[in-house]
């Protein structure tokens, strides 16, 4: 039946049909994936209108086009990622390590508060009174790890 429905040839509207529904699908489908496939399509489209061409050979041309238009978007956008995006951003904690601030209120019994900005950071250490220079050290969770810091490294 399919052979009967194809006779000689695919039309090529139906190429660009099935490349614009392709490509239309990549909207509701994550991943840039039939996006390269409908572009194929298209292009086959394109040269079936030019060129009377068996429709066996124009399922292996769009087979051929599709992985190699696959490849190259693939190898395309996995260049421009690398490198790209914070690797602070679910850690924000460590961006302040081994900076220095100034403690608003002081640090009593190993525990207290910090403000950073707009942030109010819990923070363990050494008991220190208010005014005290303190460099970050490390971070548990979302409480920042201080030590004392002399007035000469603050910021």
């Amino acid at each position: 039946m399919l052979i009967e429905l194809f006779q000689n040839s695919i039309e090529p509207w139906v190429w660009f049909a099935s490349g614009l529904v392709l490509i239309g699908l990549e909207l509701a489908v994550p991943g840039s994936f039939l996006i390269w496939f409908g572009a194929a399509a298209l292009v086959v489209g394109a040269v079936v209108a030019y060129f009377d061409i068996d429709w066996r050979w124009q399922l292996v041309l769009w087979g051929v086009l599709s992985l190699g238009f696959l490849l190259v978007g693939r190898r395309l956008t996995s260049r421009n990622n690398d490198g790209e995006g914070d690797p602070y951003l679910n850690k924000r904690g460590s961006r302040y390590q081994g900076r220095v601030f100034v403690l608003k209120k002081a640090l009593a019994h190993g525990k207290g508060t910090l403000e950073i900005g707009d942030s109010v950071w819990r923070v363990n250490g050494p008991d220190l009174p208010a005014g005290a220079h303190v460099k970050v050290v490390g971070q548990e969770g979302t409480t920042l790890i201080v030590e004392a810091a002399p007035e000469s490294d603050a910021a």
